[in-house]
């Protein structure tokens, strides 16, 4: 049988309500990157995905047998609209799925390992975490794409139809230079990519307890002496869904707070010395802030974020660090 402390975190974990740490004062981190994927989850995602997927397939559907006379728009145009919803209720479905087979997986991994909720929370590799910039720019250019599809059937009315081209032609041109940063990340991103390539920050011990030090070792591909500065900031980050607006402009999204921040800054010689075997990282981990409890919806977790400045691409990498209660 689990243990009390493992058996309080799975309860948790089932309920999707992680303790409380944030405190009226903690910082929101802006275009901070989030581990939450949507602000629902498990059975709940797939409830809300269902009515998407139908709507989808209803909307083709009419467009592939509705008399010509009935459609108020082009063949192409209906279709793209249905795959939106087709495409949202899928994706809401397989994540909410997923969900479910992460939380069957976590309570057999609590049960069978009582006392170390480290092998239960997420699934480590014991000797470090790799920073895939192939991974993150890819993710960033999807993300721009999507924005841009979405904003087509909008750009076709108002270019198209009388009497509403004005408005729908100025909400869509405002949220298409909206979308130029998301363009701008991924050119950033991309930049990163080629210079310096993945990064891994190699861990001296697993897991990290609370109260204790971190000690770890980043290493880059290649071009790290390109890099006249560079910046390691190691927090802990709890991300909440917060919910904005009233009525039909009600909206939740996933919000990253800073709870804990310690900041190291290296120069381009403390870079160079450090060699082919890594740059040296040490944190001192406070005992009164929470633990990692990535399993948890939305998540609290640890990282440590590693920026830094050179002439033409800057250096971005993040890294999730295994911190826990001993």
């Amino acid at each position: 049988m689990p243990d009390t402390a493992t058996t309080s975190l799975f309860e948790r974990a089932q309920r999707r309500l992680p303790e409380t740490h944030l405190s009226s004062n903690a910082p929101a981190l802006l275009s901070h990157p989030t581990q939450s994927v949507t602000t629902i989850d498990a059975w709940k995602s797939v409830a809300f995905g269902v009515p998407f997927l139908f709507a989808g397939v209803g909307i083709a559907f009419g467009a592939q047998y509705a008399a010509s006379s009935r459609k108020h728009a082009p063949d192409w145009v209906i279709y793209l609209i249905a795959s939106f919803f087709f495409l949202a209720g899928a994706f809401l479905i397989v994540h909410g799925l997923q969900g479910v087979k992460r939380t069957a997986a976590y309570r057999r991994e609590a049960e069978a390992n009582p006392g170390q909720l480290w092998l239960a929370d997420y699934h480590w590799n014991r000797e470090g975490f790799s920073f895939s910039a192939f991974q993150e720019m890819s993710h960033r250019f999807l993300g721009a794409v999507v924005w841009y599809t979405f904003l087509i059937p909008f750009f076709w009315i108002g270019l198209t139809q009388h009497g509403l081209n004005r408005v729908f032609l100025a909400g869509a041109c405002f949220f298409a230079l909206v979308g130029v940063y998301f363009w701008v990340r991924w050119a950033k991103m991309l930049g990163d990519l080629f210079r310096y390539g993945d990064s891994r920050l190699n861990f001296n011990s697993f897991p990290y307890f609370l109260g204790n030090t971190f000690h770890g070792r980043l290493s880059l591909q290649h071009n790290c002496d390109a890099i006249e500065e560079l910046t390691l900031t190691f927090r802990c980050v709890q991300e909440r869904y917060v919910t904005t607006g009233t009525g039909e402009n009600r909206a939740t999204n996933v919000v990253c707070y800073e709870l804990y921040k310690d900041a190291a800054t290296f120069s381009r010689a403390q870079i160079a010395s450090a060699g082919s075997s890594g740059l040296l990282v040490s944190f001192p981990i406070p005992p009164q802030q929470p633990a990692t409890r990535l399993s948890d919806a939305p998540p609290t977790y640890w990282e440590i974020e590693a920026l830094g400045k050179a002439r033409g691409s800057d250096y971005e990498a993040y890294f999730l660090i295994p911190v826990y209660q001993e």
